[in-house]
């Protein structure tokens, strides 16, 4: 082989390892530093800003989403589950099963079921605009002589002119 080509073999390997080593350690800290925080739910209230999008939820779940799920399957009949999630309802974990068909069911971390409610639907209406029979926009003359109206009095200038 010759000598270039190894030598960027060489250099390829080396980089390589490198940044492997950096994404290790980056992924190491990450997790040391999660395992090292431990956060009570007294310093939870006073550090987090009032404008918060997701709450914190402190109760401890008892029940599994698989289960959630199939209490939420057997109450509405229908098996179609699109998912499932923990959400804070009026300051009550629990689990939001969605489905398929847009129905949500309110699960609470001890199997009850709290509210079963229906996304609605958004509809968006857009107006066709200007078109013509065939759903094409005609073309800047047409539409101004439509807007005008002057296809109506094009025989009207001659007479105008009193030459009749």
């Amino acid at each position: 082989m010759r000598k270039s080509t190894l030598f960027i073999s060489a250099m390829l390997t080396v980089f390589l390892m490198a940044t492997l080593f950096g994404v290790i350690s980056a992924y190491q800290n990450i997790v040391t530093d999660n395992q090292t925080v431990v956060v009570t739910p007294a310093e939870l209230s006073v550090q987090q800003p009032a404008s918060t999008a997701v709450p914190t939820i402190v109760s401890p779940m008892v029940i599994s989403p698989e289960q959630a799920t199939t209490i939420a399957v057997e109450l509405l009949g229908d098996s179609s589950v699109y998912s499932v999630e923990v959400v804070d309802y009026e300051g009550i974990a629990a689990y939001l099963v969605t489905f398929s068909a847009g129905d949500l069911v309110y699960v609470s971390s001890t199997g009850e079921v709290l509210a079963v409610t229906k996304l609605e639907p958004v509809v968006v209406v857009v107006p066709a605009g200007n078109r013509d029979d065939n759903g094409e926009r005609p073309n800047r003359d047409q539409q101004q002589q439509e807007d005008n109206g002057d296809d109506d009095h094009e025989d009207g200038d001659e007479h105008e002119d009193g030459d009749d």
